[in-house]
């Protein structure tokens, strides 16, 4: 093969893989889209947006007490109606890559409070409960990710991930 069909070779297969990496990097990957489905997740908890919330359930969840999208509905609608000014940080993720089935598992940890405005619980150092969840999510044939199990648990401090200690330090610093 001739210098010049080299050049022109290599050339071509560069072109070809800038034109696909930039089509890859459009798409945000499986582990920041789940991390935007559980930040979304958080911010329509917050702002009591229960459909926008329910809207990012599959219709066959099922958490770890066997409770449907409905009867989870119930659950978190009663719990926001019980506390005013409900605050959830997120706090540390670990997604685990997708399987062929298109499901993936997710363990995250939340500090909930609610009540007094927000800068006197950092006032206070009020950082609130903490729960940590593992749940399930499944890709759907749009591509986007859904909520299709959980089971949760209150956790103390000493038993957070490393990652979430290190949030809650510089969302309360001096904790």
């Amino acid at each position: 093969m001739s210098p010049h069909r080299i050049r022109s070779l290599a050339a071509a297969s560069a072109i070809v893989a800038a034109v696909l990496s930039g089509l890859s990097c459009g798409r945000p990957s499986d582990e920041s889209a789940i991390r935007a489905l559980l930040a979304e997740s958080v911010a329509r908890a917050e702002k009591r947006d229960l459909d926008g919330l329910m809207a990012l359930f599959a219709p066959d969840y099922v958490d770890s007490a066997g409770r449907d999208p409905a009867e989870t509905r119930d659950l978190i609608d009663g719990y926001l109606g019980q506390y005013r000014g409900v605050v959830i940080h997120l706090l540390g993720a670990r997604v685990a890559a997708p399987g062929p089935d298109g499901r993936a598992a997710v363990e995250c940890e939340v500090a909930l409070s609610h009540g007094a405005a927000q800068v006197l619980r950092k006032l206070i150092r009020y950082t609130g409960e903490y729960y940590h969840f593992r749940i399930e999510v499944r890709r759907t044939g749009r591509g986007e990710w859904r909520f299709t199990g959980a089971e949760w648990r209150s956790t103390g401090l000493a038993e957070l991930f490393p990652e979430s200690l290190d949030i809650l330090k510089k969302l309360f610093p001096g904790l």
